[in-house]
């Protein structure tokens, strides 16, 4: 599982349907989950893991249920 640091959030990466991973949005230090991102798929999985690896920010992104990710 791969971590992603931005300016004042970070992107985790963890386990959750077999091979299908989430991402968990979280703000600070102090370790407060503000979102999940679901993907329904896993090219979708790996389509986020590819964007976060080239330097994408989430603020803006949807995450899987509908809900759009607002950071600011």
């Amino acid at each position: 599982m791969k971590t992603w640091k931005r300016n004042g959030y970070r992107v985790v990466e963890r386990p959750f349907d077999y091979d299908l991973h989430v991402f968990d949005i979280i703000r600070g230090d102090d370790e407060e989950v503000i979102t999940t991102i679901y993907p329904a798929t896993i090219e979708d999985m790996r389509s986020i893991i590819r964007d976060l690896d080239a330097g994408a920010d989430v603020d803006g992104w949807e995450d899987g249920n509908g809900n759009t990710i607002r950071l600011r």
